[in-house]
């Protein structure tokens, strides 16, 4: 199997076709399909630059990829337009050519939810990735590698300019946790992110119980502690 070729398409919060592809594909997450609204506004204003992912004409399995994603979820049957006329609160002009997405991913400009951690980080030129999803369907083809090549480059230009990357995931230990599997459809990764990130350059700062506020609770009925790990990477 070749790996996945992929280029990024901007979401467009105006569009209802995107917007019910993206409740659709957060639904196959599994989490944050209430956030759609919010993210939204938070993509208008440049707070999130979320991006679809689309399998590139060049990818010498698109076809079969994209034939197999859409066996999978044929609520995605339908392709959707490049529409979005914005990214990063910055104007663009969309090519409205056609494209099926198979997942997508976000860079945002903060993440308030973790400003209580006073984490070491810079106060400017930070962007954190956030809501990467990749369809089930199309698991360990390389497209998650393809995207991340792609953002990490991205980030560092115009209007973005990042100068360190963030990130947040479930622990690698507790991720393969039996657990665990409430909130990944009944299956385990074969490669806990945390340490898939680990491998791609970024460095471990700080580890806090439960910022997700999963309720999971054991056999037992005790509630499981999971822990969530914060990332960096310094880019230049």
């Amino acid at each position: 199997m070749s790996r996945a070729k992929v280029e990024l398409i901007p979401w467009d919060p105006k569009s209802p076709d995107h917007v019910t592809r993206m409740i659709d594909q957060r639904i196959a997450c599994g989490w944050a399909s209430d956030l759609v609204p919010q993210w939204q506004e938070n993509q208008r204003t440049g707070f999130k630059c979320i991006y679809w992912l689309v399998l590139a004409d060049e990818d010498p399995e698109r076809e079969a990829r994209l034939a197999k994603h859409i066996a999978e979820y044929p609520k995605e049957k339908n392709p959707i337009l490049d529409t979005a006329e914005s990214i990063s609160a910055t104007p663009r002009t969309p090519t409205r050519a056609s494209f099926h997405p198979v997942g997508h991913i976000s860079l945002d400009i903060d993440n308030p939810a973790a400003a209580p951690l006073n984490l070491p980080i810079p106060k400017e030129n930070v962007y954190w990735i956030k809501s990467l999803y990749v369809s089930f369907a199309l698991q360990s083809c390389g497209i998650a590698r393809a995207a991340m090549d792609l953002v990490e480059s991205m980030a560092t230009s115009e209007p973005l300019c990042a100068r360190t990357l963030m990130l947040d995931t479930v622990s690698k230990e507790d991720q393969l946790r039996k657990e665990s599997m409430v909130v990944a459809q009944g299956k385990l990764p074969p490669t806990p992110t945390h340490a898939w990130y680990e491998r791609r350059g970024y460095k471990l700062i700080h580890t806090i119980n439960n910022f997700y506020g999963f309720p999971e609770k054991d056999p037992d009925g005790n509630l499981v502690i999971r822990r969530t790990v914060f990332l960096r990477r310094d880019l230049v």
